[in-house]
């Protein structure tokens, strides 16, 4: 008997074994590919990272290059630029960053650049090759090739191609900004200093040295260290002079009632309380606002470069009781006020204050006999500092250092 619709027997198809052979070569085929593009990943990845590292080191080594373009902590206002200065400090900062596991190096003849941007935060501009004192930026290139010992970045993958390394570089440029038109920082502490004592005592360098600073420990010491210091407070103001041994008006005088040199900054009393609040903390930015508008206090207008200046109430006492404050801040930068000119007496003395500096506080003696805040004055470069294209230069005196490309 047949058995009717029985299925053909199909284990023997001459096809199946045929498909089988051509998935398995599909699959090594694929395969292949696959991991070539998981290789390829990996370095491409890999070279990102080196980038990356990369692209930090010549971040440090700009910012630390257009830092050396300041003024000198020892000397503040004597010769303070060093080409060998200013590249030193870029090699050094430059090899703190290690690049896929190794050190940067950069060569001070073609990696770093010494120049002058007239618009920084235009990006077509090119950097200028000026004199060293002009100089405002510095360029720094790293780079992993040929031309330095660690040579290329090897790669793990790509030699299957006959790839076996590649180039990776990244470039900064730093400037160091000294336009000075604005504060808005933190450490401005509520004191105000004449004009003419601050160019007497300061610039001309006639001020007493009986304090230095050691930079390394950070210690105030009572040995001479060259920069000349002067006393922030108090004094007192009036018509005459106590500059008269000097030839020439200082903006202090024995005429004048009471020890000025505090002012009224922001909405609260002028108590101790609050005084010691805004020494230990600083001048807020919601106290610049009641004062000036704004979160900040300005000396020159943005756009138009002009002078700005304030009359501000202030005080004659000497408040001892803010002697623990301002003990505190001993070693530590401070920013203050200048005035030029002071009218009215006693609580109602206004000052009219024009200008801006920082000082590291080096002794401080509100009791007794030799009442005084004694002041260095140091070079600042902070976020807190705002500058325009428009506010004339301090000289390398106060500014700010940022990344512009």
């Amino acid at each position: 008997m047949h058995k009717l619709n029985q299925p053909a027997d199909i284990s023997s198809h001459p096809q199946r074994g045929a498909r089988k052979g051509a998935v398995i070569v599909m699959v090594a085929i694929l395969l292949v590919a696959l991991l070539g593009c998981a290789a390829l990943a990996v370095d491409v990845g890999y070279l990102y990272v080196a980038r990356a590292e990369l692209q930090r080191s010549a971040d440090a080594a700009a910012l630390a290059g257009a830092q050396a373009l300041g003024r000198g902590l020892e000397s503040p206002f004597g010769e303070y630029i060093s080409a060998n200065d200013i590249y030193s400090q870029a090699e050094k900062y430059a090899g703190l960053n290690a690049v896929v596991g190794t050190g940067v190096e950069v060569n001070r003849n073609s990696d770093i650049k010494i120049g002058y941007l007239a618009n920084p935060r235009d990006l077509s501009v090119p950097l200028q090759t000026v004199a060293l004192d002009q100089c405002n930026a510095v360029q720094v290139i790293a780079r992993r090739d040929s031309s330095n010992t660690d040579g290329e970045v090897k790669l793990f993958f790509a030699p299957i191609w006959g790839i076996n390394s590649s180039e990776v570089s990244a470039s900064a440029i730093a400037v160091l900004d000294d336009r000075f038109y604005a504060y808005r920082g933190g450490n401005a502490i509520p004191f105000t200093l004449h004009v003419d004592t601050w160019d007497d005592e300061i610039i001309q360098g006639n001020g007493a040295d009986g304090y230095g600073y050691d930079k390394y420990t950070g210690d105030v010491t009572s040995s001479p260290d060259g920069v000349p210091e002067v006393k922030l407070f108090p004094n007192k103001e009036g018509s005459g002079c106590c500059c008269k041994r000097r030839g020439k008006g200082c903006g202090n005088s024995n005429n004048g009632a009471g020890n000025f040199g505090i002012l009224h900054i922001g909405s609260g009393s002028l108590g101790v309380p609050t005084l010691r609040d805004q020494i230990r903390n600083g001048i807020s930015q919601d106290d610049f606002t009641d004062l000036t508008g704004e979160p900040m206090v300005k000396f020159y207008d943005y756009d138009s470069g002009n002078a700005v200046s304030y009359g501000i109430n202030g005080n004659p006492g000497i408040k001892a009781g803010i002697e623990s404050a301002i003990q505190e801040k001993v070693g530590q930068v401070v920013g203050f006020f200048l005035h030029d000119s002071v009218s009215g007496t006693g609580s109602n003395a206004t000052f009219n204050v024009i200008a801006m500096r920082f000082g590291r506080v080096m002794a401080v003696n509100l009791n007794g006999k030799n009442k005084a805040i004694i002041i260095q004055p140091v070079p600042y470069y902070s976020s807190g500092v705002l500058t325009s294209p428009n506010a004339p230069s301090t000289d390398r005196l106060i500014g700010t250092l940022e990344l512009v490309r």
